[in-house]
């Protein structure tokens, strides 16, 4: 294993982030919930697996139905709003709409849980119909 200062000749990267995977309960209720509250758009389905993007973005938010042909692959029962150690999932927001991104979390079945800092630094931290936290701003 290399110190922090030994230098690497050879530097192994990831192309990027491709997706972060939620094991839902309701498909179609999570789809609608993302596309209402946040403004995520349907990419496509895929080895049962549903794609949600943000406009203009190469983000992707995976949703994937639980007690589903995965599961029963993989052997094993994920439980929808377990975060596994992840403690929220962040996305970024104008803060000039932030409030009224807040207030589409709620109408489309979301909660608040707690909002910190101010003005441009201000986060709002909501949860999402499964209880995943979700941090906006």
């Amino acid at each position: 294993m290399n110190s922090p200062t030994t230098s690497k000749t050879h530097v192994t990267r990831t192309l990027g982030l491709n997706h972060v995977n939620l094991v839902v309960s309701d498909v179609a209720r999570s789809r609608a919930f993302y596309e209402a509250a946040l403004g995520l758009e349907y990419q496509r389905t895929d080895t049962g697996i549903t794609f949600l993007s943000t406009p203009g973005t190469g983000d992707l938010l995976a949703l994937q139905q639980s007690g589903g042909d995965l599961d029963r692959l993989s052997g094993r029962r994920r439980h929808p709003g377990e975060m596994g150690g992840v403690d929220h999932i962040g996305f970024a927001v104008n803060p000039d709409t932030l409030d009224d991104l807040v207030a589409a979390v709620e109408a489309a079945g979301g909660a608040v849980l707690m909002q910190i800092g101010e003005g441009a630094d201000r986060s709002v931290f909501v949860t999402d119909p499964d209880g995943y936290v979700l941090q906006l701003g």
